[in-house]
């Protein structure tokens, strides 16, 4: 509790001390990159479920360290998704379709 009131108290301090955390964890992240990008095969059981467990402890701590990690986030987008016809009233303009006045091919020819 000490280290975080002194930290409060000297703000050159603090601010030099979230550098070298970032760096830190930039480090920690780059060096996960290079184990899993190189032949893994070698690697008993208990080495891989430690190292699978580091990498989800450093997921978790690099969003909540460094500002250049962010954890994944559901993006809620409120949309209308309706979709609203409306015709107008206007019966001066309407076309009767009715099938009794639909002309035959054969009356079209004449």
């Amino acid at each position: 509790m000490s280290f975080y009131k002194f930290l409060d108290q000297n703000p050159k301090f603090k601010e030099k001390f979230n550098q070298a955390q970032e760096i830190g964890i930039k480090t920690l992240v780059e060096k996960m990159l290079a184990i899993f990008s190189s032949d893994v095969t070698e690697m008993s059981n208990e080495e891989l479920l430690f190292l699978r467990e580091k990498q989800n402890y450093l997921k978790w701590l690099a969003p909540r360290v460094s500002s250049l990690f962010q954890e994944k986030q559901n993006l809620n987008v409120k949309s209308d998704s309706s979709i609203r016809i409306s015709w107008e009233d206007n019966q001066e303009d309407l076309i009767d379709v009715s099938a009794e006045d639909v002309p035959t091919p054969t009356e079209t020819k004449d």
